[in-house]
């Protein structure tokens, strides 16, 4: 612990005097620029712009994994787009030093063009952020790459939406817009591995933690995904399709002559989605059907089976600068009967029909410089919870302050929020653009 600390000292320490030097330059450059001030403005094809954050996060519970730091690092985002006439280049790289991992990666979170070969088409060829559907923290037709451990550790939220390497074309056909999208070869889910959080095993009826012995079975294959969408009197209808894996390891091999192992079963999925402006706020529901293709009727207990999503939501602002939501969420597991009387563990699978709700404050204020937010998972079938509050406020464009925590509860270690009881953690990071 003393050392985590240590390190976070260095970490904030570094930022400032990263902070201090970049300000001194900024101000350097600045006093250069006076004695251009009447010369004729250029806009330049080039937009650079970035920040440096440390964030440090502790376990509040005594866990198996080796660090007690769920998160103590130091980010730095480099943004450089360049606009043409004909296309658009967009990169944000980031040089990380992840003191839980003891290691630093550099890493393009998004490097790609755009261009528009006609009126009605829009293509982004590389690596990118996709992301549809109509949940807040709950996915059902999105089945683009999620970042949970992210999620869980406190960081930012724009990384739990993972980025892959895809080519996405758009169509526009009179009120209708076509959505594709295709990934050369399949990129999962950044899951929980035991490294940073500890997550409970069916096979070992325990809470485990197992880092890099956690092996998983790749597939290098393709995944393919569309949306065909529409707008109708201020309605948003959506039509959804899906063919490709699951996104997390939901599989186990069978091969008697080496080691079982996890791996990505196929699946495919349809679904559809509607929003509107309902009773002066917004209300949205969604629906998706997951077919588990290696596992058609249910009978395999080491593949997953296919689930009917449903999903009804409801936001609106019920006093200035105070907006409250909520979701009611149900996944229903198919061929229920099947599943459960081929199971070696049947008293600890889920429910035929696993609910959730979840509930949603936000309130801005001081000219939404600081914002409150709470967003809280409960399950009545599960008997288990997730709570997320946070904190941050925004002293000035250049600097972002945040804290927040994940708060895990549940009446057993195996269903899904009651394994993470252990990963219950508090954080702060502190943000400097430039």
């Amino acid at each position: 612990m003393q050392k985590s600390v240590k390190n976070f000292y260095f970490i904030v320490t570094s930022l400032c005097a990263a902070s201090a030097s970049f300000a001194a330059n900024v101000l350097a450059n600045e006093t250069d620029n006076w004695g251009d001030e009447w010369s004729e403005a250029v806009v330049s094809p080039w937009k650079f712009s970035g920040f440096v954050e440390a964030g440090y996060g502790y376990l509040l519970q005594d866990n198996i994994v080796e660090s007690n730091a769920s998160l103590s690092e130091i980010t730095t985002r480099v943004n450089l787009d360049y606009s043409h006439e004909s296309f658009e280049l967009v990169s944000k790289a980031e040089l990380i030093y992840d003191d839980v991992l003891k290691d630093t990666f550099l890493q393009a979170r998004e490097l790609n063009i755009r261009f528009s070969p006609s009126d009605k088409t829009d293509v982004k060829l590389g690596r990118q952020i996709l992301t549809w559907g109509t949940g807040d923290y709950i996915f059902l037709n999105d089945l683009f790459a999620k970042n949970w451990q992210s999620f869980f550790s406190g960081r930012d939220d724009q990384y739990l939406k993972a980025p892959s390497d895809s080519a996405k074309g758009t169509w526009y056909i009179g009120h209708y817009s076509l959505d594709l999208t295709w990934t050369p070869e399949f990129t999962p889910d950044v899951y929980i591995t035991g490294e940073r959080f500890s997550f409970y095993s069916p096979q070992a009826q325990a809470i485990v933690a197992p880092a890099d012995n956690f092996r998983v079975k790749e597939t290098k294959k393709a995944q393919f995904s569309a949306r065909l969408a529409t707008n109708n009197n201020g309605v948003e209808y959506a039509l959804y399709g899906y063919k490709g894996f699951w996104p997390t390891p939901l599989g186990i091999t069978e091969d008697n002559s080496q080691p079982s192992q996890a791996y990505f079963p196929e699946m495919n999925a349809w679904g559809a989605s509607v929003r509107l402006s309902l009773a002066g706020g917004l209300f949205n529901a969604e629906y998706a059907s997951y077919n588990s293709i290696e596992d058609n009727n249910g009978t395999n207990p080491f593949i997953a089976n296919g689930q009917n999503r449903f999903l009804v939501a409801f936001e609106r602002e019920v006093i200035k600068n105070l907006t409250a939501s909520v979701q009611f969420y149900v996944e229903q597991t198919k061929h229920y009967q099947q599943f459960i009387s081929h199971s070696a563990t049947p008293a600890t699978e889920v429910d035929e029909n696993r609910q959730l709700l979840t509930f949603r404050l936000t309130y801005r204020t001081l000219q939404q410089k600081l914002i409150y937010s709470v967003f809280n998972f409960y399950s009545p079938t599960d008997k288990d919870g997730y709570l997320k509050p946070s904190i941050t406020y925004r002293y000035s464009d250049q600097w972002l302050f945040s804290a927040g925590a994940n708060l895990f509860w549940g009446e057993e270690k195996y269903t899904f929020f009651g394994q993470h009881q252990q990963n219950s953690n508090a954080w702060l990071r502190v943000k400097a653009h430039f």
